[in-house]
C-alpha cells in the first residue's frame, strides 16, 4: 500500500511559556510506493519516532495530511488504520504470557473478522515460530531476555497481518546472529503476507538494523529529510 505524507508537521508545547513550540517534524513530504521497504535514518531527536507515531495514529499532526493509498487517514483512530507497530521499548503486558501478548490484538477483532480461540492460538503459534520463540509461549515478559521480549513485540505486530508495519529500532536488542536471521524474516513476511513495511532505524550509523533490500532511505535532519 502506498503511503503519502504531505507537509506533515508536529509541534509540542514548550515547557517555557515564553518560548515557541518545539517542532519535532517540520513540513515533511514523502511517498513510500506500494511494497517499498524504507528506512528512516538520522540522529537522536530528529523526528523519526514521532513520524512513526503520527503514521500509526498515536499522535495527531499539527499540520499536514497522511494518506494510505487514496484514503486520507489523518483523522482516523489508530485502531482503524490497520497498522502494526513494534515499539522500541517493547510495550508488552507484564501480567500476560508470551502467547497472550501475541494473541491480544486478535481479541479486539469484531464482526466477520472475529476469530475463535483455536484460530487465534494458531495464528499466535505461526507468528512465534517466525521469530523463533515458539518454546517461550508460556513464559511472562519478566522471564525473558531483552532480545526475546523484542521478538515477542515483533510477533504481536505481525499476527494481525497489518496493511502497514512500522518498526522503531526493531532489532536493536538482538545479538548479531539473530539480528541477521530476523531481518531476513522481515523480507520473507513481506512476500508471504503481502505486508508493507516502513522501518524506523533511530541510529543513523547503525547499518546492521537494515537489510540489503532496504534500498530506499529517508535521512532526517532536524525534523525534515535532507536526502533520499
Amino acid at each position: 500500500m502506498k503511503v503519502v505524507l504531505e507537509n506533515l508537521t508536529k509541534k509540542f508545547p514548550n515547557r517555557s511559556r515564553r518560548r515557541e513550540d518545539v517542532v519535532a517534524v517540520d513540513r515533511f513530504n514523502f511517498t513510500v510506493p506500494d511494497g517499498e521497504l524504507v528506512g528512516l535514518l538520522g540522529p537522536s531527536g530528529c523526528g523519526k519516532s514521532t513520524t512513526l507515531n503520527l503514521l500509526c495514529g498515536l499522535l495527531t499532526p499539527s499540520e499536514g495530511r497522511i494518506y494510505f493509498g487514496d484514503e486520507d487517514v489523518t483523522d482516523l483512530p489508530a485502531e482503524n488504520r490497520g497498522v502494526g507497530m513494534v515499539f522500541q521499548n517493547y510495550a508488552l503486558y507484564p501480567h500476560l504470557t508470551v502467547r497472550q501478548n501475541i494473541m491480544f490484538p486478535l481479541g479486539n477483532l469484531k464482526g466477520k473478522e472475529k476469530l475463535s480461540k483455536a484460530e487465534m492460538n494458531e495464528k499466535a503459534e505461526a507468528a512465534a515460530k517466525l521469530v523463533q520463540i515458539e518454546n517461550l509461549m508460556d513464559r511472562k515478559p519478566g522471564e525473558l531476555s531483552g532480545g526475546q521480549q523484542q521478538r515477542v513485540a515483533i510477533a504481536r505486530a505481525l499476527v494481525k497481518m497489518p496493511r502497514i508495519l512500522l518498526l522503531d529500532e526493531p532489532l536493536s536488542n538482538l545479538d548479531a546472529r539473530l539480528r541477521l536471521q530476523t531481518r531476513d524474516h522481515r523480507v520473507k513476511v513481506v512476500g508471504d503476507c503481502v505486508c508493507r513495511y516502513l522501518c524506523g532505524a533511530k541510529a543513523c550509523n547503525d547499518g546492521n538494523n537494515q537489510h540489503p533490500s532496504e534500498l530506499k532511505n529517508a535521512v532526517f535532519n532536524a525534523g525534515g529529510t535532507c536526502d533520499v
